[in-house]
């Protein structure tokens, strides 16, 4: 990011703020650091190579590594536990210098599940990921996928990447991956031979989901120990139990645990187990998906509200929209295991045998052949289970769509369109380069509640938006920031293109009114907070997805790159060359067609298959059913008004138990002790006093009421008198006197103090007795 105005007007402008604790910025060559109160103005990092310019900065979620990112070049420098404390005008810490990177970087994640929190994921814009573990090596990536050989993923560009949610195992090893139209999956996104940093917990709600998917798979396709060696499905599902059961087995075996303690520089350090994975049979990553197809345009992808149960993303779509989705569904892990060296290659035990048909022999009978029917069912039954993976196992939820607060004529642009966790259900949204919207996500909460009472049904989604800052001028960069030395609120900070007052700070959550109000935070923003009407959460259609999919399908335009006046019949290397790249893509269309047809002609089978299922079981159930109609319902009937008469007995009932437990409370007495029967004397005699009359004395009361009436009556009196006049000489003897009786009491200031206290302790001794 070029710097904006002059240097020293810039630093003058963070410095003079009063919440100002501490701000990562990036001019064009080199990351600062810009303290509140040190010797220098601003600290800096030394890079190994300065010579770039500076696109973002990402710190791991530990505070401990801090990636500065650019256009094609990545450095990470080591954070300090106490920045404060560097000796000179540069940070104490290490840099490290990513290397061998294909392409121009479009966007990085940390994955956090991962041990030492020290893996970086690069997305380029040539559609390849590059995972580096810090701790082993630069230059070679642990985890190298490019995503244009999956056949899945043909005239597709990968655009953003985000990680599920981070306190859920599984949501921690899913990577993401969106398209303009669609949402991709790699899980398990590991290292073959990397370590991971999990809890127990975690780790029991990863074996609770694989059994619910085994759960399902059984439900649906009931097979016994033969066809469970066949079956892809389940040995998939087994797979993945014994996967996370061996991380389980190491926390219980007798081997000792190795423990990873993070966020040792805050006040709320916690520990992780490191667990080691069983991955020896595994030759390669394979992309699930889409889990879902979109046609709003998807810009940017990021993880929400991180909770142990479930991973929540959102979407900020080409048109201003942000879209929420749910991984409601269990996911099944599916890599290339040693007998499938890469995707789509057939084992040797699942290759085809070619088989000679049967032919009736010249004499004799012969025999009745079944191979060819039965290799019909083995088919049939394989896609129905691909079908079933695909539809239930590899899925997102479509949870709600909301408008963003702009003009229609806005749009969620290719700058950073999000902006990071504020914190688990806050972020915010650069729209048109020159608006900031703040998306609060509260109803995460309720919603992750909601899932574990099983109201899934009855999902309400409400967030809310506010605009925190709009101006003509484009934004350069903003970012977040907490105060956590004077505990005055939460901040963001927004620099934009002038010359002067180039950086707004804009207050997000006020903390003394949180703290009066005992709420979590109070959105402080300019206009009306913008509001959504509750959605109530509602499947999708049947064919949702592949109507999409088949929209999508019409955008492609085979022709986008050839001109109009060019003559395909000529012999020319342009010519040939426009050919040529017609008829890739006009392949390349048909077969996504082909792939299109055979979804449907799977998805078609399969909802057949349901329906005869369904059929079969109303007839079985009718057969079933025996008995008179009539004769049911009289003995159901018969059983409704004992049932009414039982609770008319049993209402009747308690309420004899309840007025016999008054009447025994009423008719109890206790016995008064002496002290009880003292303090009653004593309070009848307090109001014989202070209310009753005699003839010979007067009540309390009445002197009280006799007394007010004289003092009114002299005050009255004294205020209609008049003062008498002093002459000259009486006034200057008066002034005299009290002049001298002014001395005396300074004089005898001491004394009377003591007295004042002897008094005081008197009363205090006399008021024990």
């Amino acid at each position: 990011m070029p710097p904006i105005g002059s240097s020293d007007q810039f630093i003058h402008q963070i410095t003079q703020q009063f919440v100002f604790q501490r701000l990562w910025t990036g001019n064009a060559t080199t990351p600062e650091l810009a303290p509140a109160s040190t010797p220098y103005n601003r600290l800096l990092f030394k890079v190994e190579n300065q010579f770039y310019e500076v696109a973002s900065l990402l710190m791991n979620k530990s505070g401990t590594l801090l990636a500065i990112i650019g256009e094609e070049q990545i450095d990470v420098v080591s954070l300090p536990t106490n920045v404060m404390k560097s000796s000179g005008i540069y940070v104490d810490g290490a840099s490290f210098k990513i290397k061998n990177l294909r392409g121009k970087v479009r966007k990085c994640v940390w994955q956090t599940v991962a041990a030492n929190d020290s893996t970086l994921v690069v997305l380029t814009d040539n559609s390849q990921i590059q995972a580096y573990d810090l701790t082993k090596s630069l230059e070679v990536p642990v985890i190298d996928v490019d995503l244009k050989r999956y056949t899945n993923f043909a005239n597709e560009e990968a655009i953003s990447i985000a990680f599920g949610s981070s306190k859920n195992l599984a949501g921690g090893l899913t990577l993401y991956v969106s398209t303009l139209s669609n949402i991709y999956a790699i899980y398990p996104f590991s290292a073959k031979f990397g370590n991971l940093a999990t809890t127990k917990e975690a780790i029991d709600i990863a074996l609770e989901d694989t059994k619910a998917a085994m759960e399902l798979i059984q439900e649906k396709y009931p097979v016994n120990l033969l066809d469970t060696a066949t079956s892809t499905l389940n040995k998939a599902a087994i797979r993945q139990f014994e996967y996370y059961s061996h991380f389980k087995s190491q926390l219980s075996g007798a081997l000792p645990i190795i423990k990873e303690v993070r966020d040792t520089h805050t006040n709320n350090p916690y520990e992780l187990f490191v667990v080691s994975q069983t991955l020896s049979d595994w030759t390669g990553y394979s992309l699930q998906g889409p889990l879902i197809s979109s046609n709003a345009g998807i810009k940017d992808l990021a993880s929400i509200g991180d909770n142990d149960l479930v991973s929540i993303l959102a979407s900020i779509d080409a048109n201003a929209t942000v879209t929420y989705y749910a991984q409601l569904a269990p996911m099944l892990m599916k890599y290339n295991i040693m007998s499938i060296a890469s995707e789509g290659a057939p084992s040797e035990s699942s290759q085809t045998v070619c088989k000679p048909k049967y032919v009736k022999p010249k004499r004799g009978f012969g025999f009745i052949d079944n191979s060819e029917e039965e290799e019909k069912a083995l088919v049939k039954s394989k896609q129905s289970q691909e079908s079933f993976w695909k539809e239930e196992l590899t899925s997102l939820d479509l949870l709600q769509r909301d408008k963003l607060p702009v003009d229609e004529n806005d749009d969620a642009t290719g700058f950073p369109t999000f902006f990071g966790e504020i914190d688990s259900n806050r972020f915010s949204v650069c729209v048109n380069s020159n608006k900031l919207v703040l998306v609060d996500c509260s109803w995460v909460k309720t919603f992750v509640d909601d899932l574990k009472e099983d109201k899934i049904d009855s999902v309400s989604i409400t967030a809310n938006y506010g605009i925190t800052s709009t101006e003509k001028e484009p934004i350069t960069e903003f970012a977040y920031i907490k105060d956590d030395v004077t505990s005055t609120g939460e901040y963001l900070t927004v620099c934009r293109s002038k010359l002067v007052n180039d950086m707004e700070v804009i207050q997000i959550v006020d903390k003394a009114v949180s703290d009066q109000e005992e709420a979590t935070s109070t959105l402080l923003l300019t206009e009306e907070p913008y509001k959504e009407l509750p959605l109530t959460y509602i499947p999708s259609k049947p064919f949702s997805e592949l109507e999409e999919e088949l929209e999508s399908l019409g955008k492609i335009n085979i022709g986008a790159d050839v001109k109009g006046n060019e003559d395909l019949n000529s012999l020319t290397v342009d010519s040939l060359s426009n050919l040529n790249s017609l008829s890739v893509r006009t392949i390349q269309v048909a077969s996504s067609y082909t792939i299109f047809g055979i979804k449907l002609q799977s998805r078609i089978l399969a909802n057949l298959d349901s329906l005869k299922e369904q059929l079969h079981i109303l007839e079985k159930v009718k057969n079933e059913y025996d008995g008179d109609q009539k004769d049911h319902t009289e003995k159901l009937e018969k059983l409704t008004e004992k049932q009414a008469k039982l609770d008319e007995r049993m209402i009747k009932l308690q309420q004899k138990i309840f007025d016999g437990l008054n009447k025994f409370k009423q008719d109890k007495t206790l016995p008064i002790s002496e002290a009880e029967r003292n303090w009653f004397k004593e309070i009848n005699s307090i109001n014989a006093l202070v209310n009753s009359s005699t003839d010979n004395e007067v009540g309390l009361t009445k002197k009280i009421e006799n007394l007010s009436l004289q003092v009114r009556s002299i005050i009255e009196d004294s205020g209609k008198e008049k003062k008498p006049k002093l002459t000259a000489v009486e006034q200057l003897e008066l002034e005299k006197r009290l002049s001298k009786l002014k001395n005396w009491l300074q004089r005898e200031d001491k004394s009377i103090e003591i007295l004042k206290d002897k008094l005081t302790n008197s009363l205090k001794l006399i008021g024990d007795k």
